[in-house]
């Protein structure tokens, strides 16, 4: 069996998911294939934060609250929050098909520190990323509804700053006379970021032509990821605090597949009707059933606005 977190050279192991590229781009079914049973949307937590003392940001600024030198951390109630508790906060309607920045009644689409009616800021999504909590939890799941647990693929979009070059990432290992970053004007070889040269000048697994989605495929198991300390093991993953998921995960028996599209702040799953219904209970994750003609798009016909 092969080593765990292992690069994968061998990029026919993604061919599977070839039909992706037949569908209009942007729809459910371009980014999970079509012929599961069921399918689903898991919404990335955000972060949301009020001052101790008021428990409210209403009538309150950072200038005041904190002059002084007051303990920033310590005078603020700091949680994560499911987009349920988002719309609440704004007495607008989750559904599965739900924008973020509508359910902040942000309709220019900016939905950074948002001050809700009842007192929370609330934070952005996370686009591209599943965080790692939620990523665990998930995965154990799914390693409950395949046959092969400990065999599959984690397939990382290269994009990522710093990953296959430095390009992306900011260094000050090396300075110039005047005290900055020295540059030769060059573009960063493959293997001065986080992989080694080997992987980074490697093949890729592409999809979806021209899009620039290419990615580094790696041995991963279901159980791999439902580990907590899997960003401590992942090649891929520079800062364990923030770890970046994968972009598409699937098992060697192709029973699932998990897929975090790099512009979408939501992740989509596509399996078996069991599975789907798992994963909607589960504790610590925020999951709802998903038509394949939904509409994700900014640009739908509506019905993404606040209800």
């Amino acid at each position: 069996m092969a080593e765990r977190f292992e690069w994968v050279a061998d990029v026919a192991r993604g061919e599977w998911l070839r039909s992706v590229e037949v569908e209009s781009w942007g729809s459910i079914l371009s980014i999970v294939p079509r012929g599961f049973e069921a399918y689903a949307r898991v919404f990335h937590p955000v972060e949301r934060d009020r001052p101790c003392a008021t428990k409210t940001w209403r009538g309150v600024t950072e200038l005041t609250y904190f002059a002084g030198g007051a303990d920033i951390a310590g005078s603020l109630e700091t949680e994560r929050a499911a987009w349920a508790q988002v719309a609440e906060s704004f007495a607008t309607t989750m559904h599965a098909e739900a924008q973020y920045a509508r359910l902040v009644r942000r309709d220019d689409g900016d939905a950074d520190s948002v001050l809700s009616p009842d007192g929370w800021r609330y934070g952005p999504t996370s686009p591209g990323c599943l965080d790692a909590v939620s990523l665990a939890a998930a995965s154990a799941v799914l390693a409950r509804h395949t046959s092969t647990p400990d065999a599959g693929i984690a397939a990382i979009w290269e994009g990522w700053g710093g990953l296959v070059s430095s390009a992306g990432f900011a260094s000050l290992t090396l300075a110039g006379s005047d005290g900055l970053p020295a540059s030769s004007g060059l573009e960063p070889e493959p293997g001065s970021g986080l992989l080694a040269r080997e992987v980074a000048s490697g093949p890729r697994f592409d999809l979806h032509g021209g899009t620039g989605r290419h990615y580094v495929l790696f041995e991963v198991g279901a159980n791999d990821l439902a580990d907590a300390a899997w960003p401590r093991r992942a090649p891929w993953v520079r800062e364990v605090m923030w770890p970046q998921s994968p972009s598409i995960l699937w098992p060697d028996d192709h029973s699932w597949v998990l897929a975090t599209e790099i512009d979408f702040d939501s992740t989509l799953v596509a399996g078996t009707t069991a599975l789907i219904r798992e994963l909607v209970r589960t504790p610590g994750l925020e999951v709802l059933p998903l038509r394949t003609d939904a509409d994700l798009t900014w640009d739908g016909d509506g019905i993404n606005r606040p209800g």
